[in-house]
């Protein structure tokens, strides 16, 4: 009696560690860009470009991030915003889905002077069905201004975006 007990709580425990693991598994993205993406000509809609490793519900191709597994999901972008040069003015960002801009989704940064960086973030939840396609817009109130990309000496690169996507 006394393996039979043992056996079952050994059971039971592995039955809860693999029922934990497969029900707290995540379909995620986690995408960067490393390229500086300034605004040619003000107050002009441009989408945000990203690479990175993504689960197999999602597929990136430029800004086109593509549902592959619909629910409900929330995101997180992270842009570093600012001037390549010499503009100031405001940074915006906003979603986009299927084309078309998300109601009350946009967020601002203000740019003071040139030299002027700040994390512009943007964050939500939706859900999304098979073969949506998100965006994220950037726009400036001056050519030059966007989301801004550098390598610091002996430091790890400052990415112009951290976008993260997670299935709730």
């Amino acid at each position: 009696m006394k393996i039979l007990g043992k056996l079952r709580a050994v059971f039971a425990v592995g039955a809860i560690a693999i029922l934990c693991s497969t029900a707290m598994a995540t379909t995620y993205s986690a995408l960067t860009s490393l390229d500086t993406q300034v605004a040619k000509a003000a107050n002009t809609p441009y989408a945000i470009t990203m690479t990175g490793e993504s689960s197999k519900s999602f597929k990136i191709e430029g800004s086109n991030l593509t549902i592959l597994c619909g629910g409900d999901y929330y995101f997180n972008a992270a842009l570093q915003v600012g001037s390549n040069g010499n503009a100031t003015g405001d940074v915006y960002t906003w979603v986009r889905l299927n084309g078309k801009d998300v109601p009350d989704s946009n967020a601002v940064q203000s740019v003071p002077s040139p030299k002027f960086t700040a994390v512009l973030v943007s964050q939500g939840g939706m859900t999304l069905k098979a073969g949506d396609v998100l965006e994220f817009m950037y726009a400036g109130t001056s050519p030059g201004l966007g989301i801004i990309a550098w390598t610091p000496a002996n430091m790890p690169a400052v990415p112009s975006i951290i976008f993260s996507i997670f299935q709730i």
